[in-house]
């Protein structure tokens, strides 16, 4: 039995290149699920942000990926996350053992994040993690005054990023090292 959670908040819209860090996962989603599916075995796919949004429960059986692409084509960023609260109500929801993918940026308090993951672990899951960032989120080069726009009910912000850059990237390094 293998669970696919795909964080669909508002952060997973960002993308710096041809495609968004949302259509990145779902791609991977797509993809892992039709590799378990070739093995015949279950998979079933929750989309969620601050609360789960899509609920597919778990087949064997090909003809299933038809559901899951669909909702893979219909998935939109919007809202913001609770990451550490979802992944606890469905590590209480999956009764019987299985492997939980999760497929997400993970932009939640690295703490947070980790207990609800254990809460998998300690239901004796096999966790897989897909930490998905875009290039520009993990390098920052921006040089001009740039105006971010916020993202998950933050505001807009106009700022010189050459004054920034030095602690953006070590906050950034300080979370995945975290996590």
């Amino acid at each position: 039995r293998s669970h696919i959670l795909l964080d669909t908040s508002e952060s997973m819209d960002y993308g710096s290149g041809e495609q968004s860090k949302l259509e990145l996962a779902c791609h991977i989603a797509a993809s892992m699920a039709y590799l378990i599916l070739r093995q015949q075995d279950s998979v079933g796919m929750v989309c969620f942000d601050k609360e789960v949004k899509t609920f597919i429960p778990g087949s064997s059986a090909m003809g299933h990926l038809r559901p899951i692409l669909g909702t893979l084509g219909r998935a939109a960023a919007k809202n913001k996350t609770d990451l550490g609260a979802v992944l606890h109500s469905l590590a209480g929801r999956f009764r019987q053992r299985g492997m939980v993918i999760l497929i997400s940026d993970l932009f939640d308090k690295p703490e947070t994040v980790l207990k609800g993951l254990q809460h998998f672990s300690h239901k004796r899951h096999d966790v897989i993690v897909f930490h998905v960032m875009d290039a520009h989120e993990l390098n920052f080069p921006f040089e001009r005054m740039t105006l971010f726009e916020g993202l998950e009910d933050y505001p807009k912000l106009l700022v010189d990023p050459r004054a920034l850059r030095r602690a953006y990237l070590e906050e950034v390094g300080k979370f995945c090292d975290d996590l």
